[in-house]
């Protein structure tokens, strides 16, 4: 979704970065399984312990928006528990952060990621070289632990480069609808997705940074895909949206076409839209008051 801050291509860039997924070969496997496995009682009690001390520092008051904690919380929780994390491994006092510690110093992965999680859910999570560490297992069903980790191949956890998985991702996970974006398609370059949450309100999606910046660097062929080919793409957005998109933001009352949208794609090519940064801004401003 929309952040709710300053949409920037910078902040795009730098979270995709941060979120992405990365490969792990022979070195991170090794690295693995020579500092991580033997200590991996002691790494989960570290992570559980460190996710209970964000659990009494967090005040969900401040964020009215949100449902009862701890639901739907993975990303604060993710990040908080990251700060913590951060801190101690100046200095581990324990043999699992101790063992984390000189997994890293020898060039072994450690980073936050997001994506798509056994096809159900959107998660944030850990990346420590092949394992899936999750510190907010529990945002989704509560009654879940609050720490897993897993080898990744079993964790079945993937990064998110098509919007028609975004998509089903996004009702299962909100209860909402997705439609293809017909309405404003000088946005849909960028913002292919309409979604209609299940309190009915209209939102236009940057399908979270790390896709929308793969988007941009593949030129827009993945929102054109999902446009004209995808499985949503003959979804008709209702009536009442329609006008609304209409009168407040200028949409288009008939959708466009597949050859219209054509045209809007090429022309985004032509004019090389994703090297502009000036216009990227204007249509992420735009996208951000929908």
């Amino acid at each position: 979704m929309i952040s709710s801050g300053r949409l920037s291509l910078e902040f795009i860039k730098r979270q995709a970065d941060e979120e992405q997924i990365l490969p792990t070969n022979f070195k991170q496997v090794k690295l693995t399984k020579k500092y991580l496995l033997p200590r991996l009682k002691e790494l989960y009690d570290d992570m559980l312990r460190l996710r209970l001390q964000f659990d009494q520092e967090f005040d969900p008051a401040n964020h009215p928006q949100k449902g009862i904690y701890p639901k739907g919380y993975c990303y604060e929780i993710t990040k908080g528990v990251k700060d913590l994390l951060e801190h101690e491994l100046r200095s581990p006092k324990t043999a699992g952060l101790a063992a984390l510690r000189d997994f890293c110093l020898q060039g072994g992965i450690a980073k936050r990621v997001w994506g798509n999680l056994r096809l159900e859910y959107f998660q944030n999570a850990f990346q420590f070289g092949d394992l899936y560490v999750d510190v907010s297992n529990d945002t989704v069903t509560i009654s879940k632990p609050k720490v897993e980790i897993l080898p990744l191949g079993k964790a079945r956890f993937h990064s998110i480069s098509d919007y028609d998985i975004y998509g089903s991702l996004a009702e299962k996970y909100w209860n909402g609808q997705v439609y293809p974006n017909r309405h404003l398609p000088e946005l849909a370059v960028m913002f292919p997705i309409l979604f209609v949450s299940a309190e009915g309100n209209l939102q236009i999606h940057a399908n979270y940074q790390t896709i929308l910046y793969r988007n941009m660097q593949l030129d827009f062929a993945l929102a054109e895909k999902f446009l004209n080919k995808g499985r949503f793409r003959d979804r008709i957005l209702p009536e009442h949206h329609v006008k609304r998109l209409s009168s407040e933001f200028g949409g288009l009352e008939i959708p466009v076409s597949n050859d219209d949208l054509k045209k809007y794609f090429s022309d985004a090519r032509r004019t090389e839209l994703r090297l502009d940064a000036v216009r990227c801004q204007l249509l992420l401003d735009q996208a951000r008051t929908i």
